[in-house]
């Protein structure tokens, strides 16, 4: 019986050691939206806050993308090829992180960073951190089609033509009027 309540109170004082540690950071966002084209590049900004007392250990945001749409599949490798970022911050301290993307899909997004926790102390119970969503909208370009280009086609031979009739019976009419 001794023992078995010599094990419960270890345990007991052990647990607390054994629970992670919250992480306490804040992250911000910019800019809130975004509009672009397909193929447009763009950066966004975030920033990470240490708001706790002690300092963060090794921290890692992370980059993602998804359709607001939900009809649209992205894959946010094709939006970023750096999509993460390894911190560490003192208590009080701050880093902006930049993250350049190029839009592949045509539609509404929501690009965002999710803050976790890193390295081999991570016992995976640790809480996440979100930024807030950044509002992608990006419209299709538009290219010219087959039908859309017949209309240039004969268009501008035949203004061509009149302007080259236009110049030479002006230059005929100046030269009968003398």
């Amino acid at each position: 019986m001794f023992i078995g309540l010599l094990v419960g109170a270890l345990t007991w004082l052990a647990a607390p050691a054994l629970a992670a540690e919250p992480l306490r950071v804040q992250v911000t966002t910019e800019p809130a939206r975004v509009e672009t084209v397909l193929g447009g590049r763009f950066m966004i900004t975030t920033e990470v806050t240490n708001t706790g007392t002690a300092p963060s250990g090794e921290i890692l945001a992370h980059l993602n993308v998804a359709s607001i749409e939900g009809s649209v599949y992205v894959d946010p490798e094709d939006w970023s090829a750096d999509r993460s970022q390894e911190l560490s911050l003192q208590p009080g301290e701050s880093q902006k992180l930049s993250w350049d993307l190029q839009a592949v899909n045509a539609g509404h997004f929501a690009a965002y960073v999710v803050v976790a926790p890193f390295g081999s102390n991570v016992a995976g119970n640790e809480d996440l951190m979100i930024s807030p969503l950044v509002n992608v909208t990006v419209a299709s370009r538009s290219t010219l089609t087959a039908q859309g280009a017949l209309p240039i086609i004969i268009s501008i031979p035949l203004l061509l033509g009149l302007a080259a009739a236009g110049v030479f019976f002006g230059a005929r009419r100046r030269v009968s009027n003398r």
